[in-house]
C-alpha cells in the first residue's frame, strides 16, 4: 500500500469516525425532542457524506458502482422481511441473486489506478526540504490562478504560506468560508488579509504527519480535488554542497 493510500484511508476513517457520532447525536436529540438540534446535525452528517462519497471514489473508482447495488440488495431483502406472497418472494429473490452476482464482477476487477505520482513527489520533497536538501519549495495548485502554497523550514519550524489571498477574494478564488475554514486548520490571517499562514512544531515525522492531513482537508474539504487536475505541480531548489 503507498503512503497515498494511506493518507486516503486515514482521511476516510476520521470521516467515519465523525458519521458516526454525528448520528449518535441526531438520535440523542430526537429521543429529547431537540428537533432543531436535530435538523443542524443532520445538515453536518450530509456533509461528511458527501465527502466521504468523493474520498472513497478516489480510493475505489468503482465504488459508486459497488454501493448502488449493495443498498438494491439491503433494500430488497427488508422488504423481503415484509413480504408473504411467494411469487414476490422469488421475484426479490432472483433481483437480489442478480445484485449480488454483479457486485462480485465488480469485487473481481481490479482497482485502475490513479496517478499518485505527484502526490508523492510532494511527499518526498517535503521530507526533502525538512532534511534541509532543498528549498524555496512551491506548491502550484491552480497555475491559472496563482492559487499556490508555500513552504519553508528553518529552526525546526515549518511555516505554509498562502499568498494573494485579497486577489482571490476579488477573483472568487477564495470565499469568507474558505478562509475560515483554513483557519480551523491552524492557519492565520496575516498581513492585511494577504496571507494565511501555518506554522508547524515539533519533531520531523510529527510535523510531516499533520501537514499531510492538513493538505488532504485542503485539497478534499476545502476545494474540490478536480480542480487542480493538469493544473498541480511543484517548484523547488535543490541546495547546493560543497
Amino acid at each position: 500500500m503507498t503512503t497515498v493510500d494511506n493518507q486516503l484511508k486515514l482521511l476516510i476513517s476520521l470521516y467515519e469516525e465523525e458519521k458516526i457520532q454525528l448520528q449518535k447525536m441526531i438520535d440523542e436529540c430526537l429521543v429529547e425532542t431537540e428537533y432543531l438540534m436535530a435538523h443542524y446535525h443532520s445538515q453536518a452528517l450530509s456533509q461528511i457524506n458527501s465527502k466521504l462519497q468523493t474520498l472513497k471514489n478516489l480510493d475505489d473508482n468503482l465504488f459508486d458502482y459497488k454501493n448502488f447495488r449493495q443498498k438494491r440488495i439491503d433494500s430488497i431483502q427488508k422488504e423481503l422481511e415484509f413480504e408473504s406472497l411467494d411469487y414476490i418472494k422469488e421475484y426479490h429473490l432472483r433481483d437480489i441473486q442478480q445484485l449480488k452476482e454483479e457486485l462480485e464482477k465488480l469485487n473481481q476487477i481490479s482497482n485502475l489506478s490513479v496517478s499518485k505520482n505527484n502526490v508523492e513527489l510532494l511527499e518526498e520533497t517535503l521530507k526533502k526540504l525538512l532534511d534541509k536538501k532543498v528549498k524555496n519549495l512551491t506548491l502550484i495548485l491552480q497555475k491559472t490562478n496563482n492559487l499556490v502554497l508555500r513552504f519553508s523550514y528553518s529552526k525546526n519550524v515549518l511555516k505554509v504560506t498562502l499568498p494573494h489571498v485579497r486577489q482571490h477574494k476579488k477573483k472568487w478564488i477564495l470565499s469568507n468560508y474558505d478562509i475560515e475554514a483554513f483557519e480551523k486548520l491552524g492557519f492565520n490571517l496575516t498581513e492585511n488579509e494577504t496571507k494565511l499562514v501555518l506554522i508547524l512544531t515539533g519533531d520531523k515525522e510529527s510535523i510531516l504527519n499533520h501537514l499531510k492531513l492538513i493538505l488532504s482537508k485542503v485539497v478534499f474539504e476545502i476545494f474540490y480535488f478536480r480542480e487542480f487536475e493538469n493544473e498541480s505541480y511543484i517548484v523547488f531548489t535543490e541546495k547546493a554542497y560543497r
